[in-house]
């Protein structure tokens, strides 16, 4: 087996679109430097056929995850991210996850990457759309479906971002008026084996503002934090966020749930 120095890894459920949609984004998008190698593992949960499908088809390397009905969506999600992250550093040094909620501007996995060390994480850029609270930089530009992205749109506002931000690496929180911590971001062996894995509870913590807790990563971050890890984020690795990692039309209704 090829040692990678980089694997990513994707949840994936049951819509096709965005599956097929955001990992050709990942890809043809990263950018990475010649030499260095990356791969991608799948965790599928609730995956429907079709994904199945196409996984095979494209010969793609997954992993069931049981979707545990009791716990629900929070706790099977940083399960999943657990998951990944033993499954990434089976290969790797570096793992990043990614979703199927994403759209990538060019360069964002190499320029995660140039910025990596071991006692370092690399957050990226993220852009939602602001439909919801956000802490981060805020333009809908869309679902992340071929046919409903706002393509001219997304190169035109994350490349203003990328020209401003190039080669830029925020150091610390007071640098910057919007949260570090955004997926995707590249975590070490290192790290990990030392902070993780991820809370899959929510966790009591005063300093979050939605009622005293908060979710694995936050959490997670928050302990790398107080351990001496520099958490940092990159400018010119940028990723768009639409919302709903489990989305699906609903044909029907000409809806997402």
């Amino acid at each position: 087996m090829v040692k990678k120095k980089v694997m990513l890894y994707c949840q994936v459920g049951s819509s096709l679109d965005m599956a097929k949609f955001s990992i050709k984004s990942a890809v043809e998008n990263a950018g990475l430097l010649p030499g260095v190698e990356f791969g991608i593992v799948f965790l599928c949960w609730k995956t429907s056929d079709e994904v199945y499908e196409w996984l095979k088809e494209n010969n793609y390397t997954y992993v069931d995850m049981e979707y545990d009905e009791g716990k629900g969506f929070l706790w099977n999600l940083y399960k999943g991210w657990n998951l990944g992250y033993t499954e990434g550093f089976k290969e790797a040094d570096y793992v990043c996850p990614i979703a199927t909620d994403h759209a990538f501007y060019k360069d964002w996995l190499q320029n995660l990457y140039k910025n990596a060390a071991p006692n370092r994480i690399v957050n990226c850029k993220l852009i939602e759309p602001g439909t919801l609270p956000t802490l981060h930089t805020a333009r809908n530009l869309g679902l992340t479906i071929e046919g409903e992205f706002d393509y001219k749109g997304f190169e035109e506002f994350a490349g203003g971002i990328y020209e401003s931000g190039k080669d830029t690496l925020i150091m610390g929180e007071e640098a910057y008026p919007h949260r570090l911590d955004a997926m995707p971001f590249m975590v070490s062996r290192d790290v990990w084996e030392r902070f993780g894995p991820m809370a899959q509870e929510l966790i009591t913590d005063q300093r979050d503002w939605a009622g005293g807790h908060v979710t694995g990563d936050t959490d997670f971050f928050n302990r790398c934090k107080a351990g001496g890890v520099e958490v940092t984020k990159a400018l010119d690795a940028i990723s768009y966020h639409c919302g709903g990692v489990e989305t699906k039309r609903n044909e029907q209704k000409g809806v997402y749930t």
